[in-house]
């Protein structure tokens, strides 16, 4: 045992690659870590009047600012991040990548998003969170938590910002798409909570869910690299 950690450590600092792959990996567990606590916290207080009234004061705020201008704007983000939307540019994207030869990227990019908007579903089923019934704009008919725009939207577009930056390599061009990303992310998120069809606290969950079901899958196709390095490395060594 002592000699296989040895032999692992050995490996783990043996290559730039493989000293990156590993931090990654470290960041990423601590990044799951910590979005899960905050999400499993936040589902433990659904019915905390405190949550209720942090639910009410910023909804109100939104509601107070409505106007058939800045409807019609926040009907164009909530699309952005509704279904019709999302499955045509995930379409589109995987087929992208895939005649790119990008195989392995477009079926990580296909089962992240199909596997996110399964995850929401059974959230939503699992925790039956009703929706705000103050003057909604739009009408839904499934639970509200967590909100599966914000939860779909944060995977969608981060997976996309993701794989774009890996290819180009670009940092300038990578931090404008991660700013842009985020904008229209959280564009998504309020208008959610504009339209009345969701509390602030479905949008942050959302968010807590996507983030952490995003890395999880990223760092766990890290780790199946990471340790076929590993093996390959014990081989080398061996022979």
């Amino acid at each position: 045992m002592k000699n296989h950690a040895v032999r692992f450590f050995s490996f783990a600092k043996s290559s730039q690659i493989t000293i990156v792959l590993l931090s990654e990996i470290i960041i990423g567990i601590l990044v799951i870590v910590l979005t899960l606590a905050a999400f499993l916290r936040l589902s433990q207080v659904l019915d905390y009047k405190s949550l209720s009234y942090f639910d009410q004061e910023i909804a109100q705020v939104l509601y107070n600012m409505r106007t058939p201008e800045l409807t019609a704007a926040m009907r164009i983000f909530t699309f952005l991040g509704g279904q019709i939307f999302l499955e045509v540019t995930i379409i589109a994207t995987m087929f992208f990548l895939l005649v790119s030869r990008h195989i392995k990227d477009g079926l990580v990019f296909a089962f992240i998003l199909l596997s996110g908007v399964f995850l929401n579903l059974y959230l939503k089923n699992f925790f039956q969170r009703a929706r705000p019934d103050l003057s909604p704009l739009v009408l839904e008919n499934t639970y509200s938590f967590p909100s599966g725009h914000a939860m779909n939207a944060f995977i969608f577009y981060t997976c996309v910002s993701y794989f774009i930056f890996r290819k180009i390599q670009n940092t300038k061009f990578g931090a404008v798409l991660i700013i842009l990303s985020t904008v229209l992310i959280l564009l998504i998120g309020i208008s959610r909570i504009y339209l009345g069809v969701h509390y602030p606290s479905d949008v942050i969950a959302g968010y807590f869910a996507g983030l952490c079901w995003f890395v999880l899958v990223i760092i766990f196709d890290k780790s199946i690299y990471f340790f076929k390095l590993f093996r390959k490395y014990e081989l080398n060594k061996k022979y």
